[in-house]
């Protein structure tokens, strides 16, 4: 009778989350989705960034994916990016996609670039 040999599978990825109560002083660097349902006061760089409706960024924002509800101080680089209702942004964005839901609330500036998140300037 042949052995079966155990593949592993790659489980999903672990989010790091930022508690609702908790104040980080200085940039979150990680590779993987990052949450923020506190306060970031130095910036966020992940695979995917999601900024919750309490969440507060106020530094530069870098993401494949980034999905603002909360409210983000400062630029953000993405690849695809999402304003949701309620939102408020105040900076420069750089984006291949945009999304600005109805209600969602952005001062700044706008530009559409193939490789926005490459842009992003070093920490």
């Amino acid at each position: 009778m042949p052995m079966l040999k155990e593949i592993p599978v790659p489980g999903p990825r672990a989010t790091f989350l930022v508690p609702r109560d908790v104040t980080i002083a200085g940039t979150v660097y990680f590779d993987g989705p990052v949450l923020v349902e506190g306060t970031v006061d130095g910036g966020v760089r992940a695979q995917t960034v999601q900024v919750a409706e309490k969440g507060i960024v106020d530094g530069v924002v870098v993401g494949e994916n980034v999905v603002v509800l909360g409210e983000v101080n400062g630029s953000i680089y993405a690849k695809e990016l999402v304003l949701r209702t309620a939102s408020t942004v105040e900076g420069h964005i750089y984006h291949e996609a945009l999304v600005l839901e109805k209600g969602c609330y952005f001062e700044g500036s706008s530009r559409r670039y193939s490789n926005a998140v490459s842009m992003a300037p070093d920490p």
